[in-house]
């Protein structure tokens, strides 16, 4: 036997007298009913008639109906004919009606202790409402006298019924008779003072037309039901809205404290990409070196707040100074990134007899070990030039770069870009080209957001309109040059927004 076996039995030997005494209870009530109807025959004797059975059709009929009024409370419709029978008919009859509509219960139970108590508790109620109605409305007087007898004899039914109801709840739980009275019913006598008026309108229909008068009496009762039926259903309706808007303005609240925090975490990241932003542009050279014999100028323009392009002067460390462009594959913060880790590796890689292209493998292979292992594919173009003053040469390797372009008045030399791009992979050989410049040539390295720039028609810029720009302006000086050619690539691209980072170093021999 489990634990709880002992739980079990006492529940069932505390049912057992609580079932008794609900019989018991329910016992003395229907004797008392039996007393009070032996009473009320004899007190006011009245023979059994078709009104009489009117009334009880009329109380089997709108004890199925039940409303429930604002402010008021629950009205059990059958009370209304009851308390009109007694008004129109007296006393027995009316108890009479009262039993029949206890009848009614077995509706909704089949049990029959319930249905017992139901006739008793409506006859004995009735029959103490009807006494004091008696007492207080004269028999010969009119129906205006009968009004206020009609609102005591309710408020004796009112007690008497929700009295009794209360007991025999008290009895089948372990809560008071005072309690489950105020739990349940201290609330309830307006709805039986809304009954008084509805049963004071059936009664006078009766005496003014009787039994059809008394017809007349019911449209208005399920008229009230039934449009309490549709007020009871549009404030359910007004409570769902209600709830629906109560939840979307919850909703609503949660997505503003949502787009608060959002906005929070936007201006963060914006702050820390405008450090992020001043740091690439610190790694930037901040001045451009002298160099005898040797003119600088460059300009470099992001397409967002940061970028892959890249561009670098590096000396060799023997008189050589090393000149960069490079472009990340990508935009934005990754791009920068790896220009940032590019560049780290160019200036420890750049040292005294190095040749540019020793320089390039050897940041590819670092390039390439720190990109190991990520997921999106990443590379980057270079071209380095070393520039040397001694002898006025150029040696130039390329790694997967745009050509560089060498303008003189000759014309302009493309010097192809012989490598592969940076960190894809090691071990890759970077080829040289070595030029011997005079005065007035210009070296030109850029990056394809130049090349690649489009006007309103799709149609690219290209590499022959560059090498015509730089022609052009080779006359100018190095700076208006730079300007010249920057400024053919904005009207060509017209009201078209830039598509990539653009960067473009020019060097001239003087």
């Amino acid at each position: 036997m489990s634990a709880d076996a002992p739980e079990i039995i006492d529940r069932k030997e505390t049912a057992v007298p609580k079932r008794t005494a609900v019989s018991l209870y329910v016992a003395l009530v229907c004797a008392a009913a039996a007393a009070a109807s032996v009473a009320a025959g004899v007190y006011e004797p009245a023979p059994f008639t078709l009104n009489i059975v009117a009334f009880m059709i009329l109380a089997t009929l709108t004890d199925l109906r039940e409303i429930k009024l604002p402010w008021v409370g629950d009205v059990t419709l059958s009370f209304v004919p009851v308390l009109a029978c007694l008004i129109a008919l007296g006393l027995w009859p009316a108890m009479a009606v009262a039993a029949v509509s206890g009848i009614t219960a077995a509706w909704v139970t089949r049990d029959p202790v319930k249905i017992a108590f139901n006739i008793g508790n409506y006859v004995v109620s009735t029959y103490l409402a009807g006494l004091l109605y008696l007492a207080l409305a004269p028999s010969d007087g009119g129906f205006m006298t009968k009004v206020l007898p009609t609102f005591g004899a309710t408020i004796v039914d009112f007690l008497a019924h929700t009295a009794l109801l209360a007991g025999v709840i008290a009895l089948s739980t372990p809560d008071g008779v005072i309690r489950v009275w105020r739990q349940n019913y201290q609330w309830a006598l307006p709805g039986y003072l809304a009954g008084s008026t509805l049963a004071l309108l059936v009664a006078a229909l009766y005496l003014w037309l009787g039994v059809p008068g008394m017809l007349l009496g019911i449209p208005p009762l399920y008229l009230i039901y039934y449009s309490y039926d549709i007020y009871v259903k549009r404030a359910r309706e007004k409570v769902t809205f209600d709830a629906e808007r109560d939840s979307f303005h919850k909703e609503l609240s949660a997505s503003v404290e949502l787009h608060d925090e959002l906005r929070a975490a936007q201006l963060k990241v914006a702050a820390e990409i405008e450090r992020a932003r001043r740091i690439q542009t610190d790694l930037l050279p901040t001045s451009t070196p002298r160099v005898e014999g040797l003119e600088l100028e460059q300009r470099m323009e992001f397409l967002g707040d940061m970028g892959g392009d890249y561009y670098d002067y590096i000396p060799f460390g023997d008189g050589r100074l090393g000149i960069v462009c490079g472009d990340v594959m990508g935009k934005g913060l990754p791009a920068s990134l790896i220009m940032a880790m590019a560049r780290s590796l160019l200036h420890d890689a750049i040292g005294a007899g190095k040749s540019p292209g020793e320089v390039m493998a050897e940041v590819n292979d670092g390039l390439t070990r720190d990109l190991e292992g990520q997921r999106l594919p990443y590379f980057l173009t270079l071209a380095l030039a070393a520039y040397d003053p001694a002898d006025r040469s150029l040696v130039i390797a390329g790694g997967g770069h745009n050509p560089v372009l060498v303008a003189d008045a000759d014309g302009v030399l493309e010097v192809p870009s012989r490598g592969a791009a940076l960190g894809v992979r090691t071990g890759l050989q970077f080829p040289e080209d070595s030029l011997t410049l005079g005065s007035g040539a210009t070296v030109a390295l850029y990056t394809d957001g130049l090349t690649e720039a489009r006007d309103p028609a799709g149609a690219l810029y290209g590499l022959e309109r560059l090498e015509r720009s730089l022609q052009r302006c080779l006359d100018d000086p190095v700076r208006d040059t730079l300007e010249g050619v920057w400024n053919d690539v904005t009207a060509f691209r017209g009201d078209g927004a830039p598509t990539d980072d653009a960067t473009l170093l020019l060097a001239r021999l003087t």
